[in-house]
């Protein structure tokens, strides 16, 4: 869902990354495995360009990085929202193993250690880069003035390095797509934190527009 399809009003909007996403060049050891986990849509694309390969079932988490895998034309399923879902989830469907988890050189949730020892045999592979990046020039004009920013945050890396980038007087209110992202913030730093009803962007979309009028004003939630 696009943003601007659910804004009550036009709003400028100003992409400002906080992380540069890069596939490692590595070989992907696809022998033996009889599945294939990732966690985000970042997996699925360096899963893409590494295999031809479309015969292995993909468990995936949420909405957006199953599409991408279907999309792709593997069998893929999704197994929850986050990586504790996931791995609820796989306990309980007992997929054939061993089972390979596409991840960033930062992740979280300790996926293929806690099916593994939960008898589910899980490797992991390091398959895209996470390299910290400056926010633009135009996003810290906006952090530095007055006016009301929205900040949408979707990990909680992402969270953690705006954190420490941002010194700016303007007035931060923070979309986060979880709980966990919410908690790399540090206490006040954000004049209001929402947290999206789903672990998706649609979600995402929802709780942004929810913060304005049909004026482009900020109501308070």
């Amino acid at each position: 869902m696009e943003l601007a399809q659910v804004m009550p009003c036009a709003m400028p909007i100003v992409i400002s990354p906080v992380l540069d996403i890069a596939p490692l060049p590595d070989l992907l050891p696809l022998e033996h495995v009889k599945g294939l986990i990732v966690t985000s849509k970042n997996g699925v694309d360096a899963l893409i360009a590494k295999t031809d390969r479309r015969d292995l079932p993909v468990y995936a988490v949420g909405q957006r990085t199953t599409a991408a895998a279907a999309a792709a034309g593997f069998a893929a399923r999704q197994m929850g929202d986050d990586a504790d879902e996931l791995v609820e989830g796989l306990l309980r469907l007992g997929p054939k193993a061993p089972l390979l988890h596409l991840r960033g050189e930062v992740s979280r949730g300790d996926v293929a250690q806690r099916l593994s020892t939960h008898g589910i045999l899980t490797r992991e592979k390091v398959v895209y880069a996470q390299t910290p990046i400056s926010l633009t020039e135009d996003a810290k004009i906006l952090l530095n003035g007055t006016f009301p920013v929205v900040l949408p945050l979707f990990s909680p890396r992402s969270a953690k390095l705006l954190a420490q980038q941002v010194t700016g007087i303007a007035p931060r209110y923070v979309v986060a797509m979880s709980w966990a992202v919410a908690s790399e913030l540090p206490q006040g730093w954000a004049k209001t934190i929402i947290i999206a009803s789903r672990a998706d962007s649609p979600a995402m979309a929802k709780g942004i527009a929810g913060l304005f009028d049909e004026d482009g004003f900020i109501v308070s939630p």
